[in-house]
């Protein structure tokens, strides 16, 4: 027969047992919860990179090509990405008092969407482009 401390003694147990249980699952939701965190900022990183290769990779195209073929506008349709060049003529002024010609400043503007926020990236680069002889 068992006698009533037996009786309380196994409450305690169950009651332990509740406890144990209820630590655990706030542990593993908070594990999840930082996994999904760290997969969302990896995503992120991943976007960022592959949108500045294909500025890099649209700026090497685009400076080989003339002055007047330089302002064009192409879609990446794999990521959803716009890219856009546009120049504009720079004047710059030397120490002897000379103006050096033919340099322009090459705008790139890369445009996206993620997750229904429009994103802009944009990249300055000054080419020199002398005038054809």
């Amino acid at each position: 027969m068992k006698t009533p401390s037996h009786r309380r003694r196994s409450g305690y147990i169950l009651f332990e047992l509740v406890i144990a249980l209820t630590i655990f699952a706030i542990a593993a939701l908070g594990l999840a919860r930082a996994l999904n965190q760290a997969a969302e900022t990896a995503n992120l990183l991943k976007r960022d990179q592959i949108i500045r290769i294909g500025m890099r990779n649209f700026l090497e195209e685009i400076r080989r090509k003339p002055i007047t073929e330089m302002s064009t506008s192409q879609m990446d349709t794999t990521y959803g990405v716009t890219y856009t060049s546009s120049t504009e003529p720079v004047s710059l002024r030397t120490t002897s008092g000379g103006t050096l010609t033919d340099i322009y400043n090459l705008t790139i503007k890369a445009t996206s969407s993620f997750d229904g926020v429009p994103e802009e990236a944009t990249l300055n680069v000054y080419v020199y482009k002398p005038a054809q002889q």
